[in-house]
């Protein structure tokens, strides 16, 4: 019955996808609307992160910041429906939602290194990885498809989870490096030949997992995961972090800023420190751009 019910929702968002993007931002703006001001979706939450995050800044800055998220979160909707339904190459490329910037000197910092270890974040849309080798020119990425790595949470809802799924790699064909967390190092250490990961790693630690504290991110002491600069340390990989800019609606560009070239030469405290310090660059920058709905400080505040 659960096979059932996700092939249903796969055949939806198939049929959605159909439209073109301007329609689902026209129709996921009212969506955004209806979460900001009517079923105030984790409005509570919201407000307690930005209040926390910018107490410098005046209530009127806050609010704009509000509206702003909830406007973004209503279009990374319509891009993840619209991506996940596509299923053409070409017509995603014709889209042109993503960009690389810089690979050339890319590539050069990559050169002579074990792997590379990507630490992504909530900044822009996260949803659209999966169309990772189809944003970049073909051949202009120093690795394969086939070395890559996705470590993932494994969603509560069996149906959602096989949404998901299929609605975040589809243009990677095949694509076998979607992986629990909680498995990573075990499939890495069977998979010698994978050395390339994309890690988002600016949530609150999962049950269980050993966590780090990080002092001052955004003027709060901020528990954070060190899954991945705990893997690039052991198996001595560069490490980058990943901006994902919003340049403008339906348009995103990504870069990178080099965190470690040899990850075994620090610890996994140091390269979170610095990681959470370039995040906090790029949210002050666009911070709208985050997902600030998400429970990040639970540990510090009362979201109910």
């Amino acid at each position: 019955m659960k096979k059932i019910c996700a092939h249903i929702v796969t055949g939806c968002i198939r049929l959605l996808a159909l439209l073109p993007l301007k329609v689902h931002y026209a129709l996921c703006g009212c969506l955004a609307w209806l979460m900001r001001s009517v079923v105030r979706y984790r409005r509570k939450v919201v407000e307690t992160n930005l209040l926390h995050s910018f107490p410098d800044r005046s209530p009127e800055e806050r609010k704009e910041i509000l509206k702003g998220f909830y406007r973004h979160f209503g279009e990374i909707i319509a891009e993840a429906v619209w991506f996940g339904g596509t299923r053409s190459k070409e017509r995603l490329r014709r889209q042109g939602l993503c960009e690389f910037a810089g690979l050339e000197e890319h590539r050069k910092e990559l050169e002579g290194t074990k792997g590379v270890m990507y630490l992504t974040s909530h900044c822009g849309n996260w949803e659209l990885y999966g169309g990772w080798f189809q944003y970049a020119p073909q051949g202009s990425l120093p690795y394969r498809e086939d070395e890559v790595i996705v470590p993932y949470k494994r969603l509560s809802s069996d149906v959602w989870e096989d949404v998901m799924t299929r609605n975040r790699f589809w243009p990677m064909e095949g694509f076998e490096g979607y992986v629990e967390s909680r498995n990573v190092l075990r499939y890495t250490l069977e998979h010698g030949d994978r050395r390339v990961f994309l890690f988002n790693t600016d949530q609150y630690p999962y049950r269980g997992a050993r966590g780090h504290e990080v002092q001052d991110f955004l003027h709060q002491r901020t528990m954070a995961m060190t899954g991945g600069a705990a893997i690039a340390c052991k198996f001595g990989l560069a490490v980058m972090f990943t901006r994902f800019e919003r340049v403008s609606k339906g348009h995103y560009r990504m870069s990178f800023r080099t965190i470690a070239r040899d990850a075994s030469k620090m610890t996994p405290a140091e390269i979170t420190d610095r990681y959470y310090a370039m995040l906090q660059e790029d949210i002050e920058a666009q911070p709208s751009n985050y997902l600030w709905s998400h429970k990040r400080w639970k540990d510090l505040y009362d979201y109910k």
